[in-house]
């Protein structure tokens, strides 16, 4: 290396990209089906409760027969 030459700066080599359109999109899927996961298991238990309190209530609607006009 002479005088007049810089040194390398592999810092800055690679310029900052975006990731790619289909990394973004498996992503979003990912986040979405964890969501929906963590819903599930928090608010499957309380719909489970509040069933079971209807039916040991005697407002179970599974009984009621569906009549048609």
């Amino acid at each position: 290396m002479t005088q007049a030459e810089r040194p390398l700066n592999l810092e800055h080599a690679y310029a900052h990209t975006a990731p790619a359109a289909p990394t973004l999109k498996t992503l979003a899927l990912l986040a979405a089906l964890l969501a929906y996961a963590a819903g599930f298991a928090i608010l499957y238990p309380q719909a489970a409760s509040s069933v079971a309190k209807s039916a040991a209530e005697s407002n179970d609607p599974a009984p009621i027969q569906f009549v048609a006009p």
